[in-house]
Parts: C-alpha cells; sequence; structure tokens
C-alpha cells in the first residue's frame, strides 16, 4: 500500500478510481509533478486508481497475447473490480438522465446534480466504505495538510471519487486548496465557468495542459496568492513540454513488474483532426514537433532511473515518420526497448514494419473505425480495405501486435454492415499468428465537443447529456444493445479470458 508520507509536501495530486488500466501509471500527474520539481515544489502522487484494483485478489488469469501497454491489460479483472466499485457508488441507475442506449449509467455519469450531491454526500458517511478507505489512505498517513491537493480526471467513471474526495479534503484538512483537472475537465471547462454546482467543493479548475500553471498556483498559493477566477485560463496551445515523466519508486512498486509500462507523451495535438467522433480539437486543439533526441533522453533516464523497459506512447497520432525518426535515434542511443504507439494505417508501414519491430515497437493501435464507405465518409476518414489488410498483415508478420479500433453502430448502419465488419475483424485475427491480432471494439457514442455533436447530420437527433457526462442520448439504431454483448464477448475470447468473479472486499 502507498500512503501520504509524513514528509511536508507542496500539493497532494489524487488519481481517483476507476482508471481501465492496471498496468500504465497516469501519465498527466507524473508530467505536473515534474513541472513543480523544477520549480522546487515536492508533489506527492496518490494513485488510489491501482490502490483500488490491488484490493482485488483471484482475478482471472492474463493469457500472453503480445499486446503491450493500455490493451495488454486484464480485461475480466478490470471489468469485475469496475462493476463492483459502481455498485460501492450508491448511485441509483433508476434515475439516470439522457442514457445512452448502451450505457452503464454509473460509469458514464449519466445523472442529475442532483443526484450526484446526495451520492457523494451519502458516500462520506460512516455508513459507506469509501470513507473509512479515504482516511486510511489519505488523511491518516500524513500529519501536516498540504497545501494544494489536486485530483485528476480523465473521464467520467473518475467523477464520483473525485467529488467524494474533495468533499473529505473540505472537511479533513479545510485549509487545503482543492484544483482540478485532467481531459475531462478540459472538455467541461466552459461548462464550469457557467455553473457553480460543478465546482461546489473545490477551488479551482485547471483545463488544458497546465503543468506549468500548475506549478505557479502552487508556488503563487503559498506566497498569499491566487488565481482571480475559479476557471484558470488555459495555456496557449502548442507550446514545447517536457518529454520526461516524475515518478516516485513507491508510486511505481505498486505495479505488477511483469505488465508495468511507462506512458510517455512526445507530442499534443494531432496531424489528422478530422475525425468527427473525435474530441482531440478541443482537448489538445494544436500540433507540436516532436523532438525525437528529446524523447531517447527521456526514456533513457526512465531505464537508468527505474529499470524500465516497457513504454507506451500516449500521442493522438503517431506518424509514421515519427516512429522512424524514433527508431532511428533509439538505433543511434543503442537504446533496446520495447514500446507501443497509436496511428492511422497507411501503406508505407507494409514497408517500414520490420525495421519498427527491430526497433522495439511491439504493439500498433491502429485507428480503423469502419471498414464501410459511407461511414468513412461520415467520419471524414476514408481509408482502402485492402491497404489495410497489407498493414496488418506486414505487422503480425513482422512481429508487431497489431490493436485494430474499429467502431460499430453508426447512424444509419443495418446490423447485417455491423456484423459483417465484426467478421472481417475475426479473419484478420485468425489470419494472423496467434496472438498478434487484437481488437477494441465500440458502439459508436456521440461525445460532447466532437464535431458529430457539434453539428450533427441530419439523420442524427441529440436527445440530450447529463451535467458529467461524455456522450450524448441520441437515436441510435435499435440493434445496437445486442450487438454490444457480442462486442464484448468477442473481446473478451480474444485474449484468452473467460469471466469470473474477482475475489476481494468493498473497496
Amino acid at each position: 500500500m502507498t500512503m501520504v508520507s509524513d514528509a511536508v509536501i507542496d500539493a497532494l495530486l489524487i488519481v481517483p478510481p476507476i482508471s481501465p488500466s492496471e498496468t500504465n501509471p497516469p501519465l498527466g500527474p507524473m508530467i505536473l509533478a515534474r513541472a513543480a520539481d523544477r520549480h522546487g515544489l515536492k508533489v506527492k502522487i496518490l494513485d488510489l486508481n491501482i490502490e483500488y484494483l490491488l484490493s482485488f485478489q483471484g482475478a482471472a488469469e492474463t493469457v500472453e497475447t503480445g499486446v503491450l501497454g493500455d490493451h495488454g491489460k486484464n480485461r475480466v479483472f478490470l471489468a469485475t473490480a469496475a462493476e463492483r466499485f459502481f455498485r460501492g457508488t450508491g448511485l441509483p441507475t433508476t434515475e439516470a438522465l439522457h442514457l445512452p442506449d448502451t450505457a452503464d449509467a454509473r460509469a458514464g455519469m449519466h445523472f442529475a446534480f442532483d443526484t450526484l450531491h446526495h451520492a457523494t454526500a451519502r458516500a462520506t458517511t460512516d455508513a459507506m466504505p469509501w470513507s473509512e478507505w479515504l482516511d486510511e489512505l489519505i488523511f491518516g498517513a500524513t500529519t501536516t495538510p498540504p497545501s494544494v491537493v489536486g485530483i485528476s480526471m480523465m473521464g467520467p467513471s473518475q467523477v464520483f471519487l473525485a467529488l467524494v474526495v474533495a468533499r473529505l479534503v473540505k472537511r479533513h484538512w479545510p485549509r487545503s486548496v482543492t484544483v482540478l483537472g485532467g481531459s475531462h475537465v478540459t472538455l467541461l471547462s466552459a461548462e464550469m465557468a457557467a455553473d457553480p454546482r460543478y465546482l461546489a467543493f473545490v477551488d479551482f479548475a485547471l483545463p488544458g495542459h497546465s503543468e506549468e500553471e500548475f506549478a505557479a498556483l502552487v508556488r503563487d498559493l503559498r506566497l498569499g496568492r491566487g488565481p482571480a477566477t475559479a476557471i484558470v485560463p488555459a495555456p496557449v496551445p502548442g507550446r514545447s513540454f517536457d518529454y520526461l515523466p516524475l515518478a516516485a519508486a513507491d508510486q511505481l512498486r505498486v505495479y505488477d513488474p511483469a505488465t508495468l509500462t511507462m506512458p510517455l507523451q512526445f507530442t499534443r495535438g494531432c496531424s489528422y483532426r478530422r475525425c468527427t467522433f473525435c474530441t482531440y480539437p478541443v482537448v489538445e486543439p494544436a500540433l507540436t514537433p516532436l523532438h525525437a533526441a528529446r524523447a531517447v533522453q527521456a526514456i533513457n533516464a526512465l531505464v537508468s532511473e527505474y529499470g524500465l523497459t516497457r513504454f507506451s506512447i500516449k500521442d493522438s497520432l503517431f506518424t509514421v515518420p515519427m516512429m522512424l525518426s524514433l527508431a532511428d535515434e533509439l538505433a543511434r542511443a543503442g537504446t533496446h526497448v520495447r514500446w507501443s504507439a497509436t496511428t492511422k494505417a497507411t501503406r508505407s508501414l507494409v514497408t517500414h514494419a520490420p525495421r519498427l519491430a527491430g526497433a522495439g515497437l511491439t504493439t500498433l493501435e491502429l485507428g480503423v473505425e469502419t471498414i464501410h464507405p459511407r461511414s468513412q465518409r461520415l467520419f471524414d476518414k476514408v481509408a482502402d480495405l485492402g491497404m489495410i489488410e497489407d498493414v496488418v498483415r506486414a505487422c503480425a508478420d513482422s512481429g508487431i501486435a497489431v490493436v485494430l479500433n474499429l467502431i460499430f453502430g453508426l447512424p444509419k448502419e443495418s446490423l447485417d454492415q455491423a456484423e459483417r465488419q465484426l467478421d472481417w475483424f475475426l479473419r484478420q485475427r485468425d489470419r494472423a499468428p496467434a496472438g498478434m491480432v487484437d481488437g477494441s471494439l465500440n458502439l459508436l457514442e456521440i461525445v460532447r465537443g466532437s464535431p458529430l455533436a457539434l453539428n450533427p447530420p441530419p439523420e442524427v437527433e441529440l436527445h440530450g447529456i447529463a451535467p458529467w457526462a461524455y456522450s450524448y442520448a441520441w437515436n441510435a439504431p435499435m440493434w445496437r444493445p445486442e450487438l454490444a454483448e457480442r462486442l464484448r464477448a468477442v473481446e473478451l475470447r480474444s485474449t484468452g479470458l473467460t469471466p469470473q468473479a474477482a475475489v476481494g472486499a468493498d473497496p
């Protein structure tokens, strides 16, 4: 168990559950910690997500798939842990608001303000498990409250416990300043500025990549100053940033060394910027360049300090030229590590796959999205299916595991089309060497801030969105709920896992 140290710290950064990875430590707080360290500030990261997941034992055994990072996770275990977490929230699913057709109301935070307010208030009482658990991990482990408590919120599944933590901080450490940040805060920043209910127990919100603003806020609060507004202005997009995250040894020690993968980000923004389902134009609106030599310096520093050998590059679109530049720098430095990246399918990958595999590329996530021409046009992401198949085959044959991102249930899509796309995925998986093709199979969500939400096509009717939610209720095809169960079963079978209950106390 990792607890807050008794050493005096300037800021405590908390990562609430539940987040769907037991392999990757959260990157954002480590980037904030690095920026604070440069300013002489002491920051402690408390990863409550991994602490929660570690409270479970007897999960399904992980089968080796060759997939690195996020998609190498134990899906059955994480689904079981998430379900138990959501049951523990006490959120009444009968009170869901603007619930999409296949969504879990608790995972997506599809609730009104009042419903969530009452549930988080109940969670802070002694009758609920959260208060005792958080008292032990946070408040019972230090006698000196930090000046600032930052809470990371990357998605709606973290909202519930983030608000519980904020409430408890105000109860136990009333002089500590609470700060909310993360990509979900960025998406909601305009709503937060307009409605004070979002920040009922939060003093400040930091949208955007605000590592420098966070360090400045902590420094200014030490001097008795503070921001003029609750929503701190987001930084100008596109500025350079530090590639090297700062982690404490005890923070990494709680992860399974057999699967621990360090996330890294070398560029911000997306060079494509056209996918109509995507929120990256809102979250990361400007593209920054790759400095491959600096990237390898960061990798080598992490190898030297922590003995890490696996890295997950989190850039939205790590292009083939970027991958080749990184491969060249790794070779020049004599660095031998395994890494993963996300990219678009492009013909040049057929040629370069062996070279990239030789440079340590172990897993490549391909944003295919859909194989149907009409759906590709809806997403503004047209690609030749034969080319995609050639890329998958070349990568898999070169020893690079491929994760195919596919989206089902689009407007006007038929069940037959969805089934043909699923059959296509299964053929790619079965043709490849065992374990070398995996899938992320998702039903379309129309999400806050995306072009599909801002300018929906005529056939799409948006029915509303809950205050903290990421996705809208809309007139989705009626057959989607049945397909959702099939997609989940295929994902579990593709890793050789079968559902079974995890054993552990709540939480």
